[in-house]
């Protein structure tokens, strides 16, 4: 969407590379004509469709979608049928989530941001990182549902993590908003794609497009905004968790342990753990087994033993694999770009 995201911020720097006078432009002045392009948008509709490939098997949704600057917002899913009808919405104060199958509704405050402009440094931050760590590429121009895009191409660089995994973005040469854009593995295989049909800007959206209705007889839950997780030690981390925190007896040579963060959301608590050489990185996380919320299996999958019990790698989706497998009522997802041998060797040293 067009608000602060990777792939928004992906998209302006792409076309500030590619106009002809952007050569030795800095990520300061990128982000000032990014600021101004995006400010010229007061509003848009659209609908979104997001299609992805997990495991060998194919899933779509589809919603309809409203933004109005600053900050309102409302997304109603279309498809699947599962999800049909419900509903998310920003009024700018208070995010509500409404399931219709359940009657329930979800209401959410935001908190108050008393800094005038601040997400300025986010920018420049978001921008620095893409400019580093990715190759881009100018593929030509093209037409997506009869407006004029940019298509690029995009690919971590290769000391990344993501090595082997590249984008394709189709950017509105008019508004700087992709209006679509595909992720393919290092095979070449398609793994998602999401695209904004039939998208109008500028046409007046009222606020009461955003105002919340509440559905008569719904249950409603109040829950708090999650705090943004921060880095911390790792004996901080343990007294944060109603959970025993373990980490790795053995690590490869030249990693350290860097930091942990702690991320909380109703009775969801996970502790993640960052060990660093140089730019590669590994990061293990843990959390409560939760039966009824089980993450689908995705890229090439492999089935492992850690101590006994079994695991699963997956594969298949760049540089980096993800090895998954429980520890009594522990789950534990260690990511990193090592091989199968030395992921399986720090596996089974957390006991």
């Amino acid at each position: 969407m067009i608000k602060k995201t990777g792939i928004v911020l992906l998209a302006v720097i792409i076309i500030a590379l590619i106009s002809g006078c952007t050569a030795n432009m800095s990520a300061e002045q990128i982000a000032e004509q990014m600021k101004a392009k995006q400010d010229s948008i007061k509003d848009y509709s659209a609908t979104m469709v997001i299609t992805s490939s997990f495991g060998g098997k194919d899933e779509m949704a589809k919603a309809k979608i409203m933004n109005k600057m600053p900050g309102k917002s409302r997304l109603e899913y279309l498809e699947p049928a599962e999800m049909a009808g419900q509903v998310m919405v920003n009024d700018g104060k208070t995010i509500w989530s409404y399931d219709p199958k359940k009657n329930e509704v979800t209401k959410m405050g935001l908190p108050e941001i008393n800094n005038t402009n601040p997400s300025e440094q986010d920018y420049l931050q978001s921008i620095r990182e893409l400019l580093n760590q990715t190759d881009i590429s100018y593929q030509g121009t093209d037409k997506f549902e009869e407006r004029s895009v940019y298509l690029i191409k995009a690919s971590p660089k290769k000391e990344g993590m993501m090595m082997g995994m590249h984008f394709g973005i189709w950017v509105d040469s008019e508004n700087w908003m992709p209006l679509k854009m595909e992720t393919f593995d290092k095979n070449d295989t398609l793994l998602s794609s999401i695209e904004y049909r039939d998208i109008k800007f500028n046409t007046g959206i009222s606020d009461s497009e955003f105002e919340f209705k509440m559905p008569e007889g719904a249950t409603v839950t109040t829950r708090e905004m999650p705090a943004p997780p921060k880095k911390i030690t790792l004996e901080e981390a343990k007294k944060e968790v109603n959970f025993s925190v373990i980490s790795p007896s053995y690590l490869p040579e030249g990693y350290v342990f860097e930091s942990a963060t702690v991320f909380k959301y109703d009775k969801m608590e996970i502790v993640s753990l960052t060990y660093q050489k140089g730019s590669q990185m590994l990061q293990l996380s843990e959390k409560l087994k939760d039966d009824t919320n089980q993450a689908p299996d995705f890229g090439d999958v492999e089935k492992v033993s850690i101590n006994g019990v079994e695991g699963k790698i997956m594969s298949g989706f760049g540089e980096s694999k993800i090895l998954t497998w429980n520890i009594g009522n522990l789950e534990l997802v260690l990511s990193c770009p090592l091989s199968k041998e030395e992921m399986l060797k720090i596996a089974g040293s957390i006991k």
